[in-house]
């Protein structure tokens, strides 16, 4: 494969905005397609998506002026209608929203929450002294990707793994030595007050923060329209694992020095975990990624980290997962990309698909 690209981008939200949609209005013109193609295979039509995408706008506006005017540059520099780059920015949103006519949310809308494998090193297990966060990102292939090196006045510079059009980013580090992972989960509660706050909002909120307590706030603080998982560390060592639904939140602490996780809820005591019912392979790699660290606890380095990513036991849907070619492609997913941060040198090593096929590239954060 031949490797993310990486976009820097600088100045104030909306120029940073219009830099990112003109580098890539191709790309952004194919997800917005994508997005709307599985809206419609699961019954929704393109001008409900549009009306409902449309409607989040304001509120977004109103409670998250920044992140909105970086999404109105991004429409600016590609071309395309706002309510478009809403879609992608508030997928998760705009797919709740689009269910809701007084009937229980089908179970349709778990096949779009990603997949994911994540896991974390304490300093007392990695050889160096470091601490690590990594994940294996699970997504649609068609997706397109890239690497966000945002250098700016008003807050930490970071670096972020993003969709095209989307202002947010998937996961990243800051030169704060914060980084998170994410995972996807789901709860029967999902959905039911899709207008809170967007996912994708608080992880960007997680990259503006200079300390640890002001990263997990934006998690924490008010309740959420949907349910995920949230693994951030910082580069002083500490790790803290957030399994959140739409009210409730569980707090999960390292033991023998490692955190890790997979699409399931791992404290099941206050909530009801169903993704692990349509996906079980989430059962087998979050016992694997697990036992394949902890044999190596006091030596995890880098390489360590990049052999477990490239597991494939349980092949295609391993820690490195493949297409299953199943007859729903649009709900079959593969390793988008596989990450390693060191949050002590802020560095990110990423691969452009599964990272059994890839070479780890990397990059720093300015």
């Amino acid at each position: 494969m031949s490797g993310l690209t990486r976009q820097v981008l600088t100045g104030a939200p909306h120029e940073r905005g219009v830099r990112h949609g003109e580098s890539y209005a191709a790309e952004i013109d194919h997800n917005v397609g994508t997005y709307l193609d599985v809206f419609e295979t699961r019954g929704v039509d393109t001008d409900r998506v549009r009306e409902r995408a449309a409607a989040f706008i304001p509120r977004l506006e109103a409670d998250n002026a920044d992140y909105a005017e970086e999404m109105a540059g991004v429409a600016a520099g590609s071309d395309r209608p706002i309510e478009e780059i809403a879609l992608i920015n508030l997928r998760y949103e705009v797919m709740y929203d689009a269910y809701t006519d007084g009937s229980e949310r089908p179970a349709a809308t778990d096949e779009m929450v990603d997949g994911c494998t994540s896991c974390g090193v304490e300093p007392k297990a990695s050889a160096d002294g470091h601490t690590y966060i990594g994940q294996n990102w699970d997504w649609l292939p068609a997706v397109e990707t890239f690497v966000m090196d945002v250098r700016r006045d008003d807050g930490p510079n970071f670096l972020a793994v993003t969709e095209a059009g989307m202002v947010g980013g998937k996961f990243g580090l800051n030169e704060c030595g914060i980084g998170y992972v994410v995972n996807g989960l789901a709860t029967p509660r999902d959905g039911e007050n899709p207008s809170r706050k967007p996912t994708h909002v608080r992880g960007r909120e997680i990259l503006d923060a200079e300390r640890l307590d002001t990263a997990i706030e934006p998690v924490i603080a008010t309740d959420r329209p949907g349910s995920r998982n949230y693994l951030i560390g910082h580069a002083n060592g500490e790790l803290l694992d957030l399994e959140t639904a739409p009210e409730v939140v569980n707090y999960r602490y390292p033991e023998n020095g490692l955190l890790t996780h997979t699409n399931h809820f791992e404290d099941r005591t206050r909530v009801e975990s169903r993704l692990e019912r349509r996906s079980p392979h989430s059962l087998v790699r979050g016992m694997r990624v697990r036992r394949l660290l902890e044999r190596e606890v006091g030596s995890i380095d880098p390489d360590t980290l990049k052999r477990t990513l490239r597991d494939d036991f349980c092949h295609p849907t391993g820690i490195c997962r493949y297409v299953t070619e199943s007859e729903d492609a649009q709900a079959d997913f593969h390793t988008k990309v596989s990450v390693i941060m060191d949050l002590n040198e802020g560095r990110m090593a990423l691969t452009d698909g599964p990272p059994r096929d890839a070479t780890y590239e990397t990059y720093q954060v300015a």
